[in-house]
């Protein structure tokens, strides 16, 4: 299989889990939708890997790498910045509070994942 082959079948597998995921949220279903999801990343996977040619090098992997931490960095500080907004606003709507303790631990989270990634990674 060629890389414009692999490619097409991924947007294909893309728009139809997206259809597939919306029509199921619609009818309640929240058990299809992952099933699909699955099935996809392993039929994609398979399919990877009877690809002639190269899809990705060493270039994509450290743009990649230098978009996420960027994007990793970025989200710590706006969400550190949006949940002291909303503890002070907290006042006006008791549910700014709750919001604001989610933002700022999936903020903490996030930076221990990447603690944890950088030292396994490294060794």
């Amino acid at each position: 299989m060629n890389q414009k082959t692999y490619l097409t079948i991924r947007m294909l597998f893309a728009v139809v889990i997206a259809g597939v995921v919306s029509m199921s949220v619609v009818q309640g279903n929240y058990i299809l939708p992952l099933i699909i999801a699955i099935t996809a990343a392993v039929v994609l996977y398979i399919m990877k890997r009877q690809v002639t040619g190269v899809l990705a090098d060493e270039r994509d992997y450290l743009v990649a790498g230098k978009a996420a931490r960027w994007a990793s960095s970025i989200y710590a500080i706006l969400a550190a910045a949006g949940s002291m907004v909303l503890m002070a606003m907290r006042a006006e709507n008791p549910i700014y509070e709750t919001i604001a303790q989610v933002l700022a631990y999936s903020a903490c989270f996030l930076l221990i994942m990447q603690s944890i990634l950088f030292k396994i990674f490294s060794k």
